[in-house]
């Protein structure tokens, strides 16, 4: 039988530490509500393994190797059986060089030991679990992010009401899915959460978990038993809270509590159909190389002309700011190499895939993977930027343009779609 176990710590940074999320620097101004690092520790004797989730936008990939080493040193659990989550938030601090926020080592060099610490924890909680799994369509909360336009272009974000849409470029599925770990009365459950949108709803400069943050209160609140929660991204690359027909701004804190009350609603009606999912625990790893996008020459020249035009200004013109990009694109390896991992617990697969996958990538992973009950996650590991459809790229939307957030050769999503298909398989 399956056990599990709980932990977690606050990470929330210190004033003046870079915060990660926008084109444009920011620091961290104070806390409005603290960040995380939760904690699943599993075990059923003959495989164990930690699934760790933070209240950050990402994390580096010598930061993953620093928190996998540290954990590994306290907890018996195999370093590759370690897997690292991000919730993505925007409202955090900056864990790499991105456009012109720069990395905050100083909070870096914190989070292995405050991690190993969570880890600790969720270990010694270890205790039999009943294991279920569960899922519910979310409303009217989360929306596809990218419009087509009556120019016949495609844009990210067009704005609220732009008479110039034509509609959302694909209809999308939001549901809540649930991972439940039921112990005995000694115990608290625990709930894996996960739900499909972009954790960009507060804005400002205080540090917030945003939206996933609260619905881990309102599941600890609302379900019974009051468990502990732990969320998971679901692949949102594509995915955001603004519905454009809706002229409200839907934004800052507020809106962020009603998402996360709305969402759990959902989650207590699917708790309540639930379904046991018993057997053994298995992990799958896997490492897959990715091409890095080619930049033309042409494009670099003008560039360079654009970039030094504007080199000496602070903060640098947006222009200028996409060109420092494409050149800092052009200097990073040809070939980028990433790990994805997957966890089969009892009925339940957890996949989990880096970058941020378009969602229509990760649901041909829910739809054609060998378990019914699928749950595809991705901000897996190292941050590695937008992986979008093959054929976005010769459309015009924010998350294929040229830059260390969008590095990925054309075909990268299709072959992580693949490889995390070769995993649920491997746990089949």
């Amino acid at each position: 039988m399956v056990k599990a176990g709980f932990g977690l710590i606050e990470i929330s940074p210190l004033v003046g530490t870079p915060m990660a999320g926008y084109l444009n620097a920011r620091y961290v101004s104070g806390v409005h509500d603290p960040l995380f690092a939760r904690a699943l520790a599993l075990t059923d004797g003959q495989t164990s393994a930690l699934v760790i989730s933070f209240d950050l936008i990402g994390l580096a990939d010598a930061d993953v190797a620093a928190i996998r080493k540290a954990v590994a040193e306290r907890v018996p659990v195999d370093e590759r059986h370690i897997i690292l989550f991000c919730t993505h938030t925007h409202t955090g601090p900056a864990l790499v060089d991105s456009f012109e926020t720069p990395r905050s080592d100083e909070y870096a060099r914190s989070l292995p030991e405050k991690t190993a610490r969570a880890a600790e924890t969720a270990w010694h909680d270890l205790a039999e679990a009943r294991v279920s799994f569960a899922q519910r369509e979310v409303p009217e909360v989360a929306f596809q992010r990218r419009y087509l336009m009556k120019d016949g272009t495609v844009r990210t974000n067009p704005g609220k009401m732009n008479p110039d849409i034509v509609g959302p470029q694909r209809k999308i599925r939001t549901p809540v899915t649930l991972i439940g770990f039921e112990r005995d009365r000694t115990r608290l459950p625990i709930v894996v959460a996960s739900f499909p949108c972009h954790a960009d709803v507060v804005g400002g400069t205080e540090a917030s978990a945003d939206y996933p943050g609260r619905v881990c209160d309102h599941i600890t609140h609302d379900f019974p038993g009051h468990p502990e929660t732990l969320f998971l991204r679901a692949p949102a690359g594509d995915i955001n809270h603004l519905n454009v027909f809706d002229a409200s701004p839907q934004r800052g804190y507020e809106y962020a509590k009603h998402m996360a009350r709305a969402i759990t609603e959902q989650a207590v009606q699917a708790w309540r159909e639930r379904v046991p999912t018993p057997g053994p625990l298995a992990i799958a790893c896997a490492a897959v190389t990715l091409e890095r996008r080619s930049v033309e020459l042409g494009e670099l020249a003008s560039a360079r002309s654009v970039f030094a035009q504007s080199k000496m200004l602070s903060p640098l013109p947006v222009d200028a700011v996409w060109a420092r990009e494409k050149l800092l694109l052009a200097e990073m390896p040809e070939q980028i190499r990433i790990e994805m991992s997957g966890i089969r617990i009892g009925g339940v697969r957890i996949v989990g895939v880096p970058g941020e996958l378009f969602s229509e990538l990760g649901d041909t992973i829910t739809t054609r993977s060998p378990a019914a009950n699928t749950l595809v996650a991705d901000c897996c590991g190292g941050k590695l930027g937008y992986l979008p459809t093959r054929e976005a790229y010769s459309q015009n939307g924010y998350e294929e343009r040229p830059a260390r957030s969008s590095p990925c050769a054309p075909g990268s999503g299709e072959a992580v779609v693949e490889a995390a298909l070769s995993l649920a398989a491997e746990l089949a």
